[in-house]
C-alpha cells in the first residue's frame, strides 16, 4: 500500500516550510500532508509587519496558553486522519521531533515509520537539557538569535524573536547558522515567513517528552543527519541517535547523511525526497 507522509515543521516555522518538499514528493507519486502546529499559519500582527517595536513587545502571544499536549494532539489527530488511507510515515524537522516523539509514544500502532531530519529525539534526559550539553556547544543558532529576542521568555511564558528586525550583519549571522548554502536573497524568503513567537519549551515538566521503549521503541525509525548543520551540530544529532539505539538495540536508527545546513534542504528538497522515496517501499511493505 502507498504510505502517506505527514510532515511536522520546526521552531519558528509552519507547514509552509515543507511546500517545496511536498512538490518534489508529488512529482515522485507520493501522498503528503504538512501540518501547522498550534499557533502557526495565522499570519503576523500589524506591529510586527510595520516594526512598531514598542507595540510588538507589549502584544500578547497565542503561544502563552498553548501546552505540550496541544502540540502532541495536533500530530496525533493528523495521523489518525490519514491512517485510513494506508501506512503513515511521520517526518519531523528540528523542534518538531518533540511532539512527533510523544505522538509515537501514544499511537505506535498507527505509525509505520518515524523520520527525524536533524530533529530532537530526547531519550536519556529532558529536552531542555540537550542544548546545554557539550554536544551542542558549537551551535551558532543561539548567538545568532540572542540579539533578536524580544522580552524575557521566563517572565512572558513564550519566546519572541524579531526576525524582521535583523540588520544586514545579524541576517548574515542567521544565514550562516541556519541555511548557509542559500544566497542572501534566498534567505530573505526564509526570514519573511519565520514565525516570531514560540512556546517556551525549555522549562516545565510538561515538555519532558522522551522516547518510550515499549511504544515509540517498536516503530521503525530513520535519522537524516544534516552534515553541514551549524544549528544542531552533528555531535548533537549523533547523541540522539546513540541514546535511541542504546534504548532499543534491536531496532536501531536507519541513518542517512544529507549535505545540508539546518534548513537549506527545505529550499533544495530533491535529496531528502530521494531518501523518503526509498523508505516508502519499506513502509508500504511493513504496514501493520
Amino acid at each position: 500500500m502507498i504510505p502517506t507522509f505527514v510532515f511536522v515543521h520546526g521552531s519558528g516555522s509552519s507547514a509552509h516550510s515543507w511546500t517545496a518538499t511536498q512538490r518534489e514528493m508529488a512529482l515522485r507519486g507520493h501522498r503528503t500532508l504538512a501540518i501547522d502546529l498550534p499557533g502557526r499559519g495565522a499570519g503576523f500582527t500589524r506591529a510586527y509587519h510595520e516594526q512598531d517595536l514598542e507595540t510588538f513587545a507589549a502584544e500578547p502571544s497565542m503561544m502563552t496558553d498553548v501546552t505540550a499536549g496541544d502540540f502532541v494532539r495536533q500530530v496525533v489527530e493528523a495521523v489518525q486522519g490519514v491512517r485510513h488511507h494506508g501506512p503513515v510515515v511521520l517526518v519531523a524537522h528540528s523542534f518538531g521531533g518533540l511532539p512527533v516523539t510523544a505522538a509515537a509514544n501514544a499511537i505506535p500502532e498507527l505509525i509505520d515509520r518515524v523520520v527525524y531530519v536533524a530533529a530532537q529525539c530526547p531519550v536519556d534526559r529532558a529536552p531542555a537539557e540537550y542544548p546545554a550539553s557539550p554536544a551542542w556547544s558549537s551551535s551558532a543558532l543561539f548567538p545568532a538569535t540572542a540579539p533578536l529576542l524580544v522580552g524575557d521568555p521566563s517572565r512572558q511564558g513564550f519566546i519572541r524573536v524579531n526576525w524582521r528586525g535583523a540588520d544586514r550583519a545579524q541576517r548574515e549571522a542567521l544565514r550562516k547558522a541556519i541555511a548557509a548554502e542559500l544566497t542572501e536573497e534566498q534567505f530573505l524568503q526564509v526570514v519573511v515567513t519565520s514565525q516570531p513567537d514560540e512556546v517556551f519549551w525549555l522549562t516545565g515538566r510538561e515538555w519532558d517528552l522522551r522516547a518510550d521503549k515499549d511504544s515509540w521503541g517498536r516503530i521503525p525509525r530513520t535519522f537524516v543527519r544534516l552534515t553541514e548543520d551549524r544549528s544542531m551540530p552533528l555531535a548533537a544529532q549523533d547523541l540522539y541517535i546513540a541514546e535511541a539505539d542504546a534504548l532499543t538495540p534491536d531496532n536501531p536508527f536507519d541513518v542517512h547523511d544529507l549535505a545540508s545546513s539546518h534548513a537549506g534542504f527545505l529550499r533544495r528538497p530533491a535529496d531528502l525526497a530521494a531518501i523518503l522515496d526509498r523508505l516508502s517501499a519499506r513502509a508500504g511493505a511493513g504496514s501493520r
